[in-house]
């Protein structure tokens, strides 16, 4: 705080102002910022003064060879070749106290402005560590955002890398094998290999060909062998339905021979009992 007071001391010191007069520190820094502006106007003020007092001499200077000659052949009492090196001389002289003034101005205003920029930076440190900070994060942010987009370019360039076509395969082998199966139903199971997994040659291809062909002649072995079971079964069945009223028949005719038997020794009893009872 001590600093910062010093520091307005300076300047108002340095500012054209009346004595005794009291200066806020704002009207301080806008009186410092007002002097400044003026300084730099003055200084352009200066620079163009410069400019044509430098145009001048030049003109003064720039004559041509012959005509230094001619004035030197007719040099005499009172030339004006004297009045030409003293009015020179003042120009030159007046330019070098442009130029030191020139630069105290120059001098000063740097030094004002050094002593504003340490006011300010005195009078809002936290803002300059906001600032401070928020182009720390962008840097951050944008390391970050480089490091994301490289490592997204080196995984689409792996994964192109592994999606690239596989070479065409000379051949697509399918292998049918028979499942065991009951009688009763007959499955077979078809288990197809892909090009990256086997490559048969043309005599596997055989090999399965003949592997088929055995399937379809099993299947149908199988087939005529139920139907031969079932024609003799249904055979069979016939005939013991064809043997079940003969002996129906049998069976009922024994039954009335066995019941005109016992009438008949019925009727032969009851006479001889008739006889025995006087």
């Amino acid at each position: 705080m001590q600093s910062i007071n010093a520091g307005f001391q300076s300047l108002k010191t340095l500012i054209p102002h009346t004595d005794g007069e009291k200066l806020s520190k704002a009207a301080i820094l806008q009186q410092t910022a007002e002097y400044i502006f003026s300084l730099e106007q003055e200084k352009t003020r200066l620079l163009q003064q410069n400019t044509q007092l430098k145009r001048f001499i030049q003109e003064l200077s720039g004559s041509s060879p012959k005509r230094r000659r001619a004035e030197d052949k007719d040099e005499g009492i009172g030339s004006p070749d004297i009045w030409e090196d003293e009015k020179a001389e003042d120009l030159r002289r007046e330019m070098i106290e442009l130029r030191q003034q020139l630069d105290k101005e120059r001098s000063v205003r740097m030094m004002l402005e050094e002593q504003v920029r340490s006011l300010e930076a005195h009078m809002y440190p936290e803002k300059l560590k906001v600032i401070a900070q928020q182009v720390q994060l962008q840097q951050q942010q944008e390391q970050v955002r480089l490091l994301h987009q490289e490592k997204l370019e080196r995984e689409q360039q792996h994964l192109r890398t592994q999606l690239l076509p596989p070479p065409a395969p000379t051949h697509h082998p399918t292998v049918i094998v028979p499942a065991p199966a009951p009688p009763s139903s007959h499955h077979i199971n078809v288990v197809t290999m892909g090009p990256s997994s086997v490559i048969n040659s043309v005599s596997t291809s055989r090999q399965n060909l003949d592997t088929i062909v055995q399937a379809i002649q099993h299947i149908e072995g199988t087939q005529d062998k139920q139907e031969l079971e079932e024609e003799q079964r249904r055979a069979v069945i016939v005939k013991s339905v064809r043997s079940c009223p003969e002996a129906h028949t049998s069976d009922t005719a024994s039954d009335s021979e066995a019941s005109d038997s016992d009438a008949m020794d019925q009727s032969r009893e009851e006479p001889l009992g008739d006889g025995e009872l006087p």
